[in-house]
């Protein structure tokens, strides 16, 4: 099956998922504060981060893994495929033991690190280790994810990610109903859990990507030493990875109160969406591109690279203006005011989402290329300085001064590596990849950006419901129009134009007849 057949099926379930998650937010976090109050919210958000963490006990081994199984599933008879998939099953059963050994022993100093208040410690503990249990368990499925990696088709994992949020929302319901509480998270985490790796196996095995008969090989020291070496650059960039984007409720929880938390997990939510469809797009294309490097396609690598850079870039523009243009009247309708959230954080966050499409191709392109080097080490000088930054503008400027930290650290640090690196990979100067590369994306940005001004300010005296619905119209309508026709080379659009059912291609030439 075609590479580009692969990515529009992989890019489609992606952001059906997301779609499916926005469904899921929508329901869950009302239904969540009429039954919950604002601090057991809270409490189960600075969990869920802190839980975020026990990825790192991966080490980057098992993405190595996945990296590398793209360089050998072509030639699965000599064995190095089968090896591999055998060391990773048999690190995941390591590492899920590692997961359930610490949690188990470190929740109660987890408890009291992060203040909380006495009346929920118990509760935090138990909640900790149940769902220290639920990862273990989760670790130990690692071999399937790779393995689907490995032949991109990562939308089987985007349709039980699917399932599972469908899934986790009935029995979220029906245990919020029963009355069991905060609880209700990790009983239906548990059961979803449970359930989704069966499938897994069932399409790997329906497919062939389980290793057949001879060709298993033997896990070898000179393999694994091969892939811990790629793998503890992976950790490393993972660490800061994780305290950039993975740090802020414990932050918010920790300056500002529990009650803080919540207010940031339902002012950020649609954030975190917007944030992984700018990342859709690479995540997608990521096996393919593994695939080009390993044939020596070069100059299709280079092509279907800046067509990725342009279109994540312009994505991120897009979403960043419509996030700040609508968030804090969407948080407003959704909560029924109980939320109070700042326009401020919006125009702060957007332009953290514009900045971030534009750094996740370049530094995403660092695992394909397996050339991580000095990266690992400016992802995590950039995680501790957000943090340290963050902790001082956090009791200072509250919320606004931890986003412009993260906003900043992330523009001077990562971004900025991530285009040096890619320029000297591409032997092209910083100017060019970082200007004329996304010259679309920025002539998109500077006339959508007016807009979005003009629309707030003229709306500012009508009801929020009716400004919500007009802020939505204009970002939709106008700004997905502008997008088509100035944040797109003519080359996507044409390519996109051949690929569409004939109904959709028919609408896209009437939209942008020009590129066509």
């Amino acid at each position: 099956m075609s590479r580009l057949k692969n990515f529009s099926r992989n890019v489609t379930t992606s952001y059906l998922q997301l779609g499916v998650n926005v469904v899921y937010s929508l329901v869950s976090v009302p239904l969540i504060l009429h039954w919950l109050s604002k601090s057991e919210f809270g409490l189960w958000a600075v969990l869920v981060q802190l839980m975020s963490y026990i990825g790192l006990v991966d080490l980057g081994i098992n993405q190595a893994i996945a990296r590398f199984l793209v360089d050998h599933k072509d030639r699965r008879g000599e064995g190095e495929y089968g090896a591999l998939v055998k060391t990773s099953a048999l690190v995941s059963s390591i590492q899920g033991l590692i997961v359930l050994a610490v949690v188990t022993l470190g929740s109660p100093l987890l408890a009291a690190m992060m203040k909380i208040p006495a009346e929920y410690q118990k509760t935090f503990v138990d909640l900790m280790r149940i769902q220290g249990l639920i990862a273990a368990f989760t670790f130990c499925t690692n071999p399937l994810g790779i393995m689907l990696y490995a032949h991109q088709r990562m939308d089987i994992v985007n349709r039980v990610s699917i399932f599972g949020m469908v899934a986790s929302l009935g029995l979220l319901v029906l245990f919020l109903v029963e009355a069991c509480g905060i609880y209700s998270f990790i009983y239906a985490n548990a059961i979803t859990a449970a359930i989704s790796p069966v499938y897994l196996f069932w399409q790997c095995r329906r497919l062939g990507f389980l290793p057949h008969a001879g060709e298993w090989g033997n896990v070898s020291w000179r393999q694994f030493k091969e892939v811990f070496l790629y793998g503890k650059d992976v950790f490393m960039m993972n660490v800061g990875i994780q305290l950039i984007t993975a740090s802020q409720v414990i932050i918010v929880s920790y300056v500002l109160g529990l009650e803080a938390a919540a207010a940031w997990t339902v002012g950020t939510r649609v954030f975190l969406l917007m944030r992984q469809l700018v990342f859709q797009p690479i995540n997608a294309a990521s096996a393919g591109l593994c695939e080009m490097l390993t044939r020596n396609e070069t100059e299709w690598l280079r092509h279907r690279f800046k067509n990725l850079v342009v279109l994540t870039a312009s994505l991120g523009a897009y979403l960043g203006v419509a996030f700040a243009l609508c968030n804090s009247l969407f948080v407003n309708v959704w909560t029924d005011g109980k939320i109070t959230w700042l326009p401020l954080n919006d125009v702060l966050l957007g332009l953290w989402i514009f900045i971030a499409s534009i750094q996740t191709t370049h530094t995403s392109f660092l695992f394909i290329t397996k050339q991580i080097g000095g990266m690992r080490y400016v992802y995590f000088v950039e995680g501790c300085t957000f943090v340290t930054l963050s902790l001082l503008a956090g009791f200072r400027w509250g919320l606004p001064g931890i986003i412009a930290c993260s906003m900043l650290c992330l523009m001077f640090f990562s971004c900025q590596s991530g285009l040096r690196r890619s320029g000297r990979y591409f032997q092209m100067p910083f100017s060019e990849l970082a200007v004329d590369w996304i010259r679309p994306s920025l002539k998109f940005a500077a006339a959508l950006t007016p807009m979005a001004f003009v629309t707030w300010f003229a709306t500012a005296g009508l009801p929020v419901l009716w400004r919500l619905a007009i802020h939505v119209v204009v970002a939709g309508a106008v700004g997905g129009f502008l997008l088509l026709r100035i944040g797109l080379p003519s080359d996507i659009i044409r390519e996109a134009g051949s690929r569409l059912p004939r109904p959709a291609a028919r609408l896209l030439a009437m939209l942008v007849p020009c590129k066509v």
